[in-house]
């Protein structure tokens, strides 16, 4: 029985000092991206739907956005194969979307936004509070066209109530003389 015990225990004693053997693991990175390659019909377009978590951020500045999470030489090294004049990339989430159209080297040549029902810049909110005093927004939407990374038209199209009237504003952001606080 003594014998059977130490058996037992230099077993259980090896067992345990195989255990501590270090292993050594290759490194694995782990990215995540906010942007998912979305299918569609046309072959020739491509569709990043932008995740529900980075949605404020894409709304807020489109443009730094793409930026930030875009790299236009990996998309263009990965559909290389089809040998396109230029590349036409669409993100969208569920405010809005940012069209994108590169050229065959990978050079921003215009783009196209269109928001709804977005949180207004502090400038535009004060313009709008100084236009119509006393009414409530109901919606509004955000279109924007340009030329490279320049914006050259944007507009907000703002529909307010009061009582039973309602009224379409338009305001254009680069037609704000200065910043103006409410109430002041």
């Amino acid at each position: 029985m003594k014998t059977l015990v130490v058996i037992l225990m230099l077993v259980s004693f090896s067992f345990s000092s195989y255990a501590q053997r270090i292993t050594q693991l290759e490194e694995t990175r782990i990215a995540y991206s906010p942007l998912v390659l979305t299918e569609t019909d046309n072959p020739d377009e491509y569709r990043y739907n932008v995740s529900d978590s980075f949605a404020v951020e894409f709304t807020k500045n489109p443009m730094a956005f793409m930026e930030s999470y875009f790299d236009i030489s990996k998309f263009i090294e990965e559909v290389k194969y089809k040998d396109y004049d230029s590349y036409l990339v669409r993100f969208q989430s569920s405010k809005g979307f940012l069209e994108a159209n590169y050229s065959k080297e990978g050079v921003l040549n215009r783009t196209r936004q269109l928001f709804k029902d977005i949180a207004l810049p502090l400038a535009v909110r004060n313009e709008l509070w100084r236009q119509t005093e006393g009414w409530s927004m109901v919606k509004n939407n955000y279109k924007a066209r340009g030329q490279g990374k320049l914006l050259d038209k944007e507009l907000y199209r703002i529909k307010v109530v009061k009582n039973d009237k309602s009224k379409i504003i338009k305001i254009d952001p680069k037609n704000i003389n200065e910043e103006r606080v409410a109430g002041m």
